[in-house]
This record gives structure tokens, C-alpha cells and sequence, in this order.
């Protein structure tokens, strides 16, 4: 295998942004941060606003991953932003963390009808589900600007700072890394199966 193969196969992806912006891929890295940034806030993820008195706003965090060919070349770099949904307060910032899934008895049931009527079966991905979900209406959350986000300076007189650490994002979406992302997603999705005729299982309902 050549030498450049190989290193590029055992190279680490980046632990934190430092790590990144240290890399010899930083640029690569900054233009993914960039697109993550550029879909969270086309998605409505976050309001930009000033930081109100006395507030409990969560750190966030990069997480990087590579995307590879068959041969071991990079094909793609990726960024997610991730709430430390650690830092997150009962009844504060989130509540109710239960999410229902899909029971196996339920799963044989869907293969084991397609087979007999001979319809296909199929399984899929929705990208990015979770910040296609809205947060609970009851709670404030709030993270700090992530590292690697500019704020433009009109933005900061228009809501009248000038620093960013005087900024906040008060998040509309339910973001990656918080407690309550998994059940807000399975209520959305729920719906939206619902609202076009589908029926839950009693057997998914515990």
C-alpha cells in the first residue's frame, strides 16, 4: 500500500476545535464548521440574542469525523455541533427525557406482512432529524457562541453589544447533545406518521 495511503488512513480525526485549527486539514475543517453553522441557522436552530441577566447558558462542542473512500482518501470532512447537554438542569433547561422505540416484536410483524402481501420493505435515514424538531415551549435554552462562529458587527449593534461574550443563541431546535433531542425528535416524527394515517403499536407505546 503507499506510504501516503497509509498515513492518511491512520491519521486521527481532531478531538476539539483546537485540535482542527492545529491540523493540517484546517482549512477543510473550517469550511465544514462553516456549512454545519450555515444549515443549523437555515434550519431556525437559534436566535441570536443579547445575554439576559442571570441565565444558564450551555457550552457547546465540535465533533469531527472523516469521511473516507474505498482506497482510504479523504472523500468528505464533517462537523456537528453538540450541546453539553451535561451542563443541562432539571427543570431548567430540559424535563421529560423518555423517547418510545420501535419494539422487535413490532419489526418482525412489518417484514413478516410485506413478505406475505409482496410489498417491499425498506429502512431510511432522515438528515439532521433532530434539529428538524422544535424545543419544548415551557423552556428556556440558551448555549455561547461556538468556537469558530463570527458574529457581524452590525448584527452586535442592532442587538446592542459589543462583545461576543455578551451574545447567546437561544435555541428554537432541538440541537444535538441535549437530553431532551431524542424525545422531541420521536414526537415530531410521530406526528407526522400520524397525520398521514399510520396508527402507533400498543407494544411501541411503553
Amino acid at each position: 500500500m503507499d506510504t501516503d495511503v497509509v498515513n492518511v488512513v491512520t491519521t486521527s480525526d481532531p478531538r476539539n476545535f483546537g485540535e482542527a485549527m492545529r491540523s493540517s486539514h484546517k482549512e477543510g475543517w473550517m469550511k465544514a464548521i462553516s456549512e454545519e453553522l450555515q444549515a443549523l441557522e437555515n434550519n431556525g436552530v437559534w436566535s441570536i440574542v443579547k445575554a439576559p441577566k442571570d441565565i444558564r447558558a450551555l457550552h457547546s462542542k465540535w465533533v469531527f469525523k472523516t469521511k473516507r473512500d474505498a482506497e482510504g482518501g479523504i472523500e468528505r470532512l464533517k462537523a456537528r455541533l453538540v450541546a453539553c447537554g451535561n451542563e443541562q438542569v432539571f427543570g431548567v433547561n430540559y424535563g421529560v427525557t423518555f423517547a418510545a422505540v420501535i419494539d422487535m416484536s413490532s419489526v418482525k410483524m412489518i417484514f413478516a406482512l410485506a413478505r406475505k402481501w409482496k410489498v417491499p420493505a425498506k429502512h431510511g435515514d432522515v438528515p439532521n432529524a433532530y434539529v428538524k424538531a422544535d424545543k419544548e415551549d415551557n423552556l428556556d435554552i440558551y448555549i455561547h457562541v461556538p468556537q469558530g462562529m463570527q458574529i457581524a458587527e452590525d448584527l452586535k449593534k442592532k442587538i446592542g453589544v459589543s462583545q461576543n461574550n455578551e451574545i447567546v443563541l437561544e435555541l428554537k431546535k432541538a440541537l444535538y447533545g441535549l437530553k431532551q433531542a431524542g424525545r422531541l425528535w420521536s414526537k415530531l416524527l410521530h406526528q407526522k406518521l400520524v397525520d398521514i394515517g399510520f396508527k402507533q403499536s400498543l407494544t411501541d407505546m411503553k
